[in-house]
């Protein structure tokens, strides 16, 4: 018995290692897209792209909500996912078992990793700084933890 007992908690270490590393492998990743390269005019450049491929000619106003609803979408997505690794780091037996305080202190790093992206992006060419995308990285973080919970109560549901 004490045997499973260590081989469980071998198992917990490796998954929350795991767990752990693909959290700084994304965070190393929201830090890059934020450089020049991927500013408006890769964005715009992407709209474009995809309107040419679908034969749609759209006025200059249309292509500026384009193309900032993507890149408003890219925050959503790039710190729901952060979120959700942050999240399954902290686990202490099961990665995506429900906990609120968990899912608080996740929303607070995601916000404050926010933060130091959108400093960081002071310094960069061609990106500027702006609290408007930190509320919708927050946001994409909640959603992201909304969906957690939702799947949880699913499965526990599913289970009883």
């Amino acid at each position: 018995m004490n045997n499973s007992v260590a081989v469980a908690d071998l198992n917990l270490s490796k998954r929350r290692a795991a767990l752990c590393l693909a959290t700084l492998a994304w965070a190393v990743v929201v830090f890059y897209l934020s450089t020049e390269r991927f500013g408006s005019n890769f964005s715009g450049g992407l709209v474009a792209h995809a309107l040419t491929l679908l034969h749609i000619g759209v006025s200059p106003r249309t292509f500026h909500v384009l193309d900032v609803l993507l890149r408003k979408t890219a925050h959503i997505t790039e710190y729901g996912i952060l979120a959700s690794l942050v999240y399954g780091s902290f686990a202490e037996q099961q990665p995506f078992r429900w906990r609120l305080r968990q899912a608080m202190w996740c929303i607070g790093i995601v916000g404050l990793y926010s933060l130091t992206d959108e400093f960081h992006q002071r310094f960069v060419p061609g990106r500027n700084a702006s609290l408007v995308d930190c509320g919708i990285d927050v946001a994409g973080a909640a959603i992201a933890l909304i969906i957690i919970f939702e799947a949880c109560r699913f499965l526990r549901l599913a289970s009883d």
